[in-house]
């Protein structure tokens, strides 16, 4: 293994405090479970402290220090590899055109399924490619074996990939002028999202499987709550009992308003939603409708905590006042640093005040 790969790996391995007797893996499982944790879980990264080990870091981790490595050449596009300035544009494995921004998410500009007549000569690509997942491998042996909670990644992320796939505006308007090719869409999607899950499985070691889908604007959900429930809610209900039939947990990213849809997270079993930016919703309107019902995993609100310049007692305040919140259930609730500081411009100082404030009101043992 590359030194520089392991020294990341160290660090990131590294023990958060447990009781004697327990694993990190133990304190997010009673959490996630509604049975008492000792202490709030945690995912933090200014400092590094985790019970998490997120192997989507893994091939990111690889990248960097080896971009034309193993790694590099199974996880990343290679039109992307010659697409490294603002501006540059590449295709990726699923043809859709993109524009390097110089940020974590690029802009899409070429939808190879505009026009859903053509999904029949559409050649989806293998995102189940076990040779894919069998170089991961050895990383969730470590993450079990440092005694973390391991969490797989989904790399098909189906409403965004439908975003892509069709462009933001026909993937609005398809329910109604193209819905029997949408659902054919989306069925597929499932399918490889299904695959994928089994790939997962095989290799073995993974607690959980997180996708990053948002379908939250500032004021409410992308789309009708109905035209969800139609078209995706039953197709991400396949893909929830897939991940538990295989005995994982099913972790949903979300960001947005998106209270109108938790019940229906809640009713095909999600198991934890990830929310950066709760104080959309209000901490304690979340956790009176919720609470209990599933576990949440949140950060301090990212655009709150970046646009409003809080100070330290304002951090302090809002984690004071959003674990009063969520942690009157007997666990379902866990903290979470946002991973990426410097793509919503949040300074080194503010985020270790988050970090402060999390240890603070819940997340140390000694509270």
């Amino acid at each position: 293994m590359n030194p520089s790969i392991q020294q990341l790996l160290e660090l990131y391995l590294q023990p958060a405090p447990v009781p004697p007797g327990m694993t990190s893996r133990d304190m997010v499982l009673k959490a996630i479970k509604f049975v008492h944790p000792p202490r709030i879980p945690y995912s933090f990264i200014s400092p590094v402290e985790s019970d998490f080990f997120e192997v989507a870091a893994i091939p990111q981790f690889m990248h960097l220090v080896e971009p034309d490595g193993k790694a590099a050449n199974i996880w990343v596009s290679a039109g992307k590899k010659g697409a490294k300035d603002p501006g540059d544009r590449y295709h990726d494995e699923w043809g859709v055109g993109w524009e390097v921004t110089g940020r974590h998410w690029d802009h899409a500009f070429d939808h190879p399924l505009r026009d859903l007549r053509n999904l029949d000569s559409y050649r989806f690509p293998d995102v189940a490619d076990p040779e894919k997942y069998d170089m991961l491998k050895p990383f969730l042996e470590m993450g079990r074996k440092a005694g973390k909670y391991t969490v797989g990644f989904d790399p098909i992320l189906m409403f965004e990939r439908m975003r892509a796939l069709l462009g933001f505006e026909e993937l609005m308007v398809s329910p109604y002028t193209q819905p029997r090719g949408l659902e054919l869409l989306l069925d597929r999607l499932a399918d490889l999202e299904s695959a994928v899950i089994e790939q997962w499985a095989r290799i073995g070691g993974v607690d959980a499987y997180m996708t990053w889908d948002d379908w939250g604007l500032q004021t409410s959900l992308q789309m009708d709550p109905d035209t969800f429930r139609k078209f995706y809610k039953p197709r991400y209900k396949r893909i929830v009992e897939a991940a538990h039939q295989h005995g994982m947990h099913y972790i949903w990213h979300n960001c947005g308003h998106i209270i109108d849809m938790i019940p229906d997270m809640i009713d095909i079993g999600v198991d934890v939603v990830q929310l950066d930016q709760p104080r959309l919703m209000g901490h304690r309107n979340l956790a009176d409708k919720f609470g209990g019902g599933i576990c949440f995993w949140n950060t301090v609100d990212i655009q709150w905590s970046t646009m409003e310049n809080p100070t330290e007692e304002e951090i302090g305040a809002e984690v004071a006042e959003m674990i009063a919140a969520f942690d009157r259930f007997g666990g379902g609730f866990m903290a979470r640093q946002y991973p990426d500081p410097t793509d919503i411009e949040m300074s080194p100082e503010r985020h270790e005040m988050i970090y402060q404030a999390f240890l603070a009101h819940g997340c140390s043992l000694s509270e």
